[in-house]
């Protein structure tokens, strides 16, 4: 899942790389080789390409990682348009492994990890001990947190008659009005499970029957979301009571004054990763890229230009009290809330999606 992560539509996303100018770098890398040049500088590239969702995202990337890590190495970081899981699977059997490390959507990292075809973290360069238990896997890192939310129009609702928990969000009799749900398996089943009263902490696997039950007793009152933008749109303008979206979906609507809140009470946690292909000609300097990536002060910088929250944990005693209330897993606001389950999609996902592609059709 990726559209979380993108705030501006991709067509608003620009980028800096041509596939021409990677080749170019890499070719001025084999000339040096070829010409005898030390080792050191062989070895060493001056740039390295990071392919991620754009946007704000990447905005955000830029001072708190590609500066810092530029500072530290002289490697600048250059952005490239979003790769997802089969462009990756295709990169790597074809053996034209060309890009060292990526941004990829948590869940196509888990299942990335599952074919074999990511190299393996190495925790002697990245100090793991500093972050989210759920952040070190031993194939990918996930590299901040956002939230999958429940959210509302506040001339429908306010903070006091809004739905409290997700059991009163699928009880339309309770809490009167249209709902929005987003049209694909992943986290939405997850909040109908739980609507249904299925424990966040014991989410996985998810109880099916429960959860399409939930969206049994909804359908009637439920319109359907495709992208973020649509499901944020939807709760703007009111064309929604309450529905569910993504927290950097809507912090820029709310903050301009639009008549939208949401909490973060017994939110999803859906996450972006970093990974590093089989094959990658600079796997030590990918490394050293995510121990940057993961440094405390470089994730509290990146916090403050995108309300997603930090890995590290070290990162929020870097962070005064209004920059934690705004995002998903500060101290503040995770008390409720449930990671996402990501082996649990790559596992499963197949068999989820039929049944559920099967229940829209029904």
């Amino acid at each position: 899942m990726v559209d979380h992560i993108a705030p501006q539509p991709p067509s608003a996303r620009r980028y800096t790389l041509s596939r021409r100018s990677l080749l170019t770098g890499v070719a001025a890398g084999l000339a040096g080789a070829a010409i005898g040049a030390p080792a050191v500088l062989r070895a060493q590239p001056s740039t390295m390409t990071v392919p991620n969702s754009g946007g704000a995202l990447e905005e955000a990337y830029k001072p708190a990682y590609f500066d810092t890590f530029k500072a530290k190495t002289g490697i600048q970081i250059l952005g490239a348009p979003y790769m997802d899981a089969a462009r990756v699977k295709a990169m790597v059997e074809n053996n034209a492994v060309d890009v060292d490390v990526l941004n990829i959507d948590a869940t196509e990292a888990a299942a990335l990890a599952r074919l074999g075809l990511l190299e393996p973290i190495d925790y002697g360069v990245i100090d793991k001990s500093v972050l989210l238990p759920q952040a070190a896997r031993e194939h990918y890192l996930l590299a901040d947190v956002a939230a999958y939310v429940m959210a509302w129009n506040t001339r429908s609702f306010d903070a006091q008659s809004r739905p409290k928990d997700w059991a009163e969000f699928f009880d339309a009799k309770a809490k009167p009005g249209q709902r929005s749900l987003w049209k694909l398996a992943p986290q939405t089943l997850e909040v109908a499970a739980m609507g249904l009263g299925q424990a966040r902490d014991k989410l996985y696997p998810i109880d099916l029957d429960r959860a399409f039950k939930g969206l049994d007793t909804i359908k009637p009152d439920l319109t359907w979301w495709t992208s973020g933008a649509q499901g944020a749109q939807l709760l703007i303008a009111g064309e929604v009571d309450v529905g569910t979206t993504w927290n950097g979906r809507l912090f820029k609507a709310k903050k301009d004054g639009a008549p939208v809140d949401y909490t973060f009470d017994n939110a999803l946690y859906v996450c972006d990763a970093m990974v590093i292909p089989k094959g990658a000609r600079n796997k030590k300097l990918a490394m050293e890229f995510l121990a940057n990536m993961m440094d405390a002060q470089n994730q509290a910088t990146f916090s403050k230009s995108i309300p997603y929250g930090p890995v590290n944990t070290k990162a929020f005693e870097l962070l005064d009290p209004a920059e934690r209330a705004l995002l998903p897993n500060s101290p503040e606001n995770g008390k409720t809330a449930v990671f996402q389950d990501f082996d649990y999609w790559a596992e499963s996902g197949p068999k989820v999606f039929d049944r559920f592609n099967a229940w829209l059709l029904g």
